[in-house]
């Protein structure tokens, strides 16, 4: 069974706000356990359900940000749901970079 994008795209469309959201959400925490799942394969390293859940945490509020971003500048919900989860699955390493571009001066003083 394949679903065209059209039809993803018009299926979320006709929906109430709240399951585009949800379905934001639910492609953050998947982009985090893909980012913590890529870690740990690196570093053939046991898995620990702490660091997951840390992971999964910081990549939904990454995701979410992709996902305000992208409503915000008017993209369609499926294109939301890409960067959502490209934004969840860089996870700290985004909000490490959004916190260099707007506070520049604030590494120095650190």
């Amino acid at each position: 069974m394949t679903i065209d994008p059209d039809s993803l795209t018009e299926m979320i469309r006709t929906s109430p706000e709240t399951v585009s959201w949800i379905m934001v959400g639910v492609f953050s925490v998947w982009g985090g356990l893909v980012r913590y799942l890529m870690d740990s394969k690196g570093r053939k390293k046991k898995h620990q359900w702490m660091e997951a859940i840390s992971q999964i945490i910081i990549s939904g509020f990454t995701g979410f940000l992709g996902g305000l971003y992208s409503f915000e500048y008017g993209n369609s919900p499926l294109m939301a749901l890409i960067l959502a989860g490209i934004c969840s699955t860089l996870g700290s390493t985004l909000l490490h970079w959004i916190w260099r571009r707007m506070l520049p001066d604030a590494e120095n003083k650190l």
